[in-house]
């Protein structure tokens, strides 16, 4: 970005009277939070971190090429001493968002920014918005998520499912130089807690749904569901899109419903006692097979037939927030489910793994499931798509919430006919100790088959089905590296799936 703005004007409303006398008319190129991203003309944001305070790190940046420093006013903190500008400012982490907006010349207010958050789902219901909206030749809308940033078939890499706030409205301003008129952005949890989206305009907020997850960071489940909660109260939302067979869906449903913004409800099930100003969005009848989705519904605007080449009754669910995003958009129906037809699966989501030179192969989908809810919906997704077999091969990360483990077994055990126990990222953690975990979740975990090798296990798997079964691969979809001892090593479900296909031919 070339933007300059003046540092006076740009922390105007964030500091104290007394310290703008102090600070010349200094112009600056960009800002950032990492020390290590500094270059020449820059503002270096030192916040308040876990481990220590970003204030450590300010004589590096000056030495870089700094040309001031913000820091959160913290007390007891030893101060460096700098040629450059050193303002301190209350609650910074809270403001950076306003004064990142501020710089990237409020892009987020030009843009149609919709907000996308719940446990499951987020990456595909901003994939195949994005798919719809740019279906009849436009690049009109791109995605910030789990799988990248711009346009959904060129995809920059990203760190994180929601980036940094300043990165974010440095994303959002370029978006906006690119032509891009809508931004689909996947808001996690994390996110709206640590204050990541702050100073975003959002005008559409999604929920998915809301299952286990992330306690490890949260702690309970009513935190967890507190920070997501704030995007449905965000200040200038237009509409609110919940999902109301989901709980947290429907408790939102009944509880925003007087508000003044158009909320729409979709789901399979009819909901009672639900506002009558509520635009309801409903399955009436929907058919699995093979080659994808066909669902009757209804609508606000009219009853029509809801077609996708995708897999999965959860995905269907997805489709019906994107269908809702698009009426609040201003589509017609007609239009909305056109675009709708023309979506293709996410990467790592229900994703069919083909083998064109194997005839009469089961299906082997591989999914991002890694929470008990996406697993347990992946399962009975599978389970439509099966004419006789479901078998099942899944792990858990290591390093993260160990009480989801044993539900993810007891809900395998459940749904699936054959369960293959793997490992799927232990990061620093025994894979002993999570296997250990796991199998405190099985009733009979001697039908069970363990088996480290991730690559193992799932040609084992692949090998034992036939015809009609259909092995689904759970936990690291879209991912193509497994992380050992803080090492990534080269791993995609979906090549090692394919390999064990050519080998079954």
């Amino acid at each position: 970005m070339n933007h300059v703005r003046s540092l006076l004007r740009l922390l105007t409303g964030h500091i104290k009277p007394e310290q703008e006398q102090n600070i010349v008319d200094i112009q600056i190129t960009g800002l950032t939070l990492d020390s290590r991203n500094i270059s020449s003309g820059m503002l270096f944001v030192a916040l308040q971190g876990t481990q220590q305070h970003g204030i450590a790190y300010a004589k590096k940046a000056e030495s870089l090429g700094a040309v001031a420093v913000i820091w959160e006013r913290v007390d007891g903190i030893d101060l460096p001493e700098l040629s450059v500008p050193l303002i301190a400012i209350d609650q910074l982490s809270a403001k950076l968002g306003d004064i990142a907006n501020r710089f990237y010349g409020n892009a987020s207010h030009e843009l149609n920014i919709i907000g996308i958050t719940g446990t499951d789902g987020k990456t595909s219901v901003s994939h195949f918005l994005a798919q719809s909206l740019n279906a009849q030749g436009e690049n009109h809308c791109a995605v910030i998520g789990t799988l990248g940033i711009g346009l959904p078939d060129q995809l920059e890499k990203a760190s994180h499912t929601t980036p940094d706030v300043i990165t974010v409205h440095d994303i959002l301003a370029k978006q906006k130089q690119a032509g891009i008129k809508t931004v689909a952005m996947e808001v996690s949890s994390h996110a709206l807690d640590q204050g990541r989206v702050n100073g975003v305009q959002f005008d559409t907020a999604i929920l998915t749904n809301l299952t286990r997850d992330h306690l490890d960071y949260h702690g309970t489940i009513e935190a967890y569901a507190a920070a997501k909660e704030k995007l449905f109260y965000w200040q200038g939302l237009k509409n609110i899109v919940v999902n109301t067979d989901d709980a947290m869906g429907l408790r939102l449903a009944k509880e925003l419903a007087d508000k003044d913004i158009t909320i729409f409800a979709y789901g399979f099930t009819e909901q009672k006692g639900l506002s009558d100003k509520l635009q309801k969005i409903q399955v009436k009848q929907a058919q699995f097979d093979y080659r994808g989705i066909v669902a009757d519904i209804v609508t606000p605007i009219g009853e029509s037939v809801l077609i996708a080449p995708i897999l999965a009754k959860f995905n269907l669910s997805n489709l019906l927030a994107v269908l809702s995003a698009l009426i609040a958009m201003g589509y017609s129906l007609d239009d909305a489910l056109n675009r709708i037809k023309q979506v293709h699966t996410v990467a790592g989501r229900m994703e069919r793994v083909a083998n064109k030179t194997v005839s009469n192969a089961p299906l082997i989908v591989v999914d991002f499931a890694h929470t008990p809810g996406a697993l347990k919906q992946a399962l009975l997704a599978s389970r439509e798509h099966s004419d006789k077999r479901l078998i099942c091969v899944f792990g858990c990360g290591g390093d993260r919430d160990k009480g989801k483990r044993p539900l993810m077994a007891a809900i395998a055990e459940q749904l699936a006919d054959q369960v293959f126990v793997t490992d799927d990222n232990p990061r620093t953690e025994n894979p002993v100790n999570i296997f250990a975990d796991i199998k405190q979740g099985f009733k009979q975990a001697d039908k069970v088959i363990f088996e480290h090798n991730r690559q193992t296990a799932i040609q084992l798997a692949i090998t034992s089905a036939q015809q009609g079964d259909v092995v689904l691969i759970a936990g690291k979809g879209h991912e193509n590296v497994q992380i050992i001892n803080n090492k990534k090593y080269p791993f995609d479900d979906r090549v090692v799936a394919k390999q064990a296909l050519e080998k079954v031919a």
